[in-house]
C-alpha cells in the first residue's frame, strides 16, 4: 500500500462552507418563499445527483467531443409528479471558434449524426435507473418534496 506525500490540492471552484451556506440562505431568505408561495407549494431548495449519474454525463460530454456542461434552470410540466417545481437540464457543450472567439455551443443529441441510430438503441446504464426509470440528463431527486430529514444548509443527509 502506497502512502501519499503530496496533499491533493483543493480544486479551483472551492468557495467554502461559508460561503455555501451564505449563499444558501440568500436563496431561502429573498427567493424561496416568494417562489413556493407564487407555486403554492414548497419550491425546490436543491436537487440530488448520483456518482453515476455525473460519470455518465462526463462520458456523454466526451462521446460529444464537448468541453464542459451548461445547466439550464427549468420546471416541471403539468402531470408530472413535480409539477411546476424548479428542475435543473444539463446540456453537453462543445468549444466553437467563431474567429478568435471561443464560444462553448450546446450539444443537442437529436441534432447530431448519429441521432436515429443511438435513439433506437438500448438506453444507457442501468445503474442510473429510478424505480425502473431511466434518469435523463436533468433527473434528479428534488427536494422538496424528497428529503427525509433534510432541514436545509449544507449538512445534506
Amino acid at each position: 500500500m502506497s502512502t501519499q506525500t503530496t496533499p491533493k490540492p483543493i480544486p479551483g471552484f472551492f468557495v467554502g462552507k461559508l460561503v455555501t451556506q451564505e449563499r444558501i440562505d440568500n436563496y431561502i431568505n429573498q427567493k424561496h418563499g416568494l417562489l413556493s408561495d407564487a407555486l403554492g407549494k414548497p419550491e425546490t431548495q436543491s436537487i440530488w445527483y448520483s456518482r453515476d449519474h455525473f460519470a455518465e454525463l462526463l462520458e456523454e460530454i466526451d462521446y460529444a467531443s464537448g468541453d464542459g456542461v451548461r445547466i439550464h434552470f427549468g420546471m416541471y410540466e403539468e402531470g408530472h409528479e413535480f409539477e411546476g417545481q424548479l428542475c435543473l437540464l444539463f446540456t453537453s457543450t462543445r468549444e466553437v471558434l467563431d474567429g478568435e472567439i471561443v464560444t462553448h455551443q450546446n450539444v443537442l443529441l437529436e441534432d447530431e449524426a448519429d441521432w436515429e441510430d443511438r435513439s433506437t438503441a438500448a438506453r444507457g446504464n442501468p445503474n442510473v435507473a429510478n424505480e425502473g426509470r431511466k434518469k435523463d440528463f436533468n433527473y434528479g431527486s428534488p427536494c422538496p418534496p424528497r428529503c427525509p430529514g433534510f432541514t436545509g444548509g449544507i449538512a445534506y443527509p
